[in-house]
Formats: structure tokens, sequence, C-alpha cells
């Protein structure tokens, strides 16, 4: 008999050319801005990580899902609960290890939309996510994770 599980959490990975980052920054300009990032997130001002963490977060559901919106996901402005700290530590971590390259950055992530949903599908309740992103040698890296947001949680 075979059984299936429901995913504890949902990890996605991205790694781009920090140079065609740059050119499609720089190509598109504010509205390349305005059609990544939500507006909270460009009150922070420009960072061209956006890109690879929402990747890596698409990734994480599973895909674009039908309705699919680059605000999908916004940093958000609490940190994620400690366990999934703790995860994302030992996950980037290991990326490094892998990489070479250090994920220094991170914040945790609301998720709405049609990604919300297809998140919440896989993992059967209310979801959040975190990432960590760093950079070198001409790379930009990130590492997103989804989980079950559950404000009692101790474990995954």
């Amino acid at each position: 008999m075979i059984t299936v599980t429901t995913p504890a959490v949902l990890i996605g990975v991205d790694i781009v050319s920090a140079d065609r980052l740059t050119r499609a920054v720089a190509r598109g300009g504010a509205t390349f801005a305005r059609h990544l990032a939500t507006p909270a997130e460009r009150d922070l001002g420009p960072d061209t990580a956006t890109f690879p963490v929402k990747e890596s977060f698409i990734k994480a559901v599973g895909g674009r899902p039908p309705g699919f919106s680059w605000h999908d996901f916004e940093a958000a402005p609490e940190p994620q609960p400690t366990w999934a700290g703790e995860l994302l530590d030992e996950a980037a971590a290991e990326l490094t290890a892998a990489t070479g390259l250090a994920l220094t950055a991170g914040a945790a992530y609301i998720l709405r939309g049609a990604c919300r949903e297809a998140a919440r599908l896989r993992l059967g309740g209310p979801v959040a996510g975190a990432a960590r992103w760093g950079s070198g040698a001409g790379l930009l890296v990130s590492l997103a994770v989804v989980y079950l947001d559950r404000k009692d949680a101790r474990c995954p």
C-alpha cells in the first residue's frame, strides 16, 4: 500500500546571472519595478534580489498557477517563526556549500492570490513564506520556503 503524505514545507531555489538581471532592470526601469515588486517593496528601494527571490517562491509553489501575479509574494515586516528561520538557515548552509555563495539577506513573505491558493492546496492549510538570498561571482542566488502558517507551530 502506498501512503501519500502532505509535504511539511515547499522549497524553491533560483540562481541567476547578476549581469542579465542588471540589464533587465536597466531596460525595464520603473515599469519593470512596478511589474515585479509591490508598492510596499518598491518603497524599500531597488533590490535586484526581488526577481530571483520571487522565482524561488514560484518554484516552491509548483509553478505559475492560472491568475499568477508577481505581487502574489510580498516581503513582510514581521519575522518568520523561529523554526522556519532555523530550517532556512540549515537549507541556506547547504546551498552555500554547493554554490560557494553566502545567503546573507532574508525576509518573511506573505503569499497572496493564485500562488497562495496553490500552496494552500499542496500544504493543506494557511501558508506563509520566508526567503534567504545572496550574491557573488556574478550570480544572485535565492532560497524560499513556504510553510503552514500556524502561529503556535513548534515544527513544520
